[in-house]
């Protein structure tokens, strides 16, 4: 799959620049350098499903900046002109602001304008008193629908017990 970054600069408030594929990068009025974009999945879904990243490349303190959410919703909105994407998110805990991320996903996801054409699904992964936040964004068409949220329940509930997580 390959992401179209003049379709995402003809919204966008901030220039965005295309690394790869599926990576971008753009730089804020404060000076903060963001990489956004989406890795293949290689435990949820043989093929088809990608995790989504927001990264602040810079490292250093980002202001409250709504022209970002505008970038990032582009750039899942380009995503999503594909009719099998399969969007997974796992809230990064390195600063244990994982519930925090957890819950603005799901405040974008609400003030998303498309909203009502995808399906948000989350779940808790509780590792030995490590919770996992994540979630499971596609579209409502989306030919195995049904079968992909079954199965993103099924791989969440089972995980804790499949897979080792250390703590940060």
């Amino acid at each position: 799959m390959r992401l179209s970054v003049e379709n995402i600069n003809r919204n966008s408030p901030y220039w965005v620049i295309q690394l790869d594929d599926m990576t971008f990068r753009f730089a804020t009025k404060h000076g903060v350098i963001y990489r956004v974009g989406f890795n293949l999945d290689h435990y949820f879904l043989k093929e088809g499903a990608y995790h989504f990243f927001i990264a602040n490349a810079s490292n250093t303190f980002a202001p409250k900046d709504p022209d970002v959410f505008k970038v990032i919703s582009l750039v899942i909105e380009e995503f999503f002109r594909q009719q099998e994407a399969v969007m997974l998110y796992i809230c990064e805990a390195s600063d244990h602001r994982e519930a925090t991320r957890a819950m603005l996903y799901k405040r974008w996801f609400e003030n998303y304008p498309h909203e009502r054409f995808l399906t948000l699904r989350t779940a808790e992964m509780d590792f030995d008193g490590y919770v996992v936040y994540s979630g499971m964004i596609i579209r409502n068409d989306h030919p195995i629908y049904e079968r992909l949220l079954k199965a993103f329940d099924s791989f969440t509930q089972q995980a804790p017990s499949r897979y080792y997580v250390e703590p940060k």
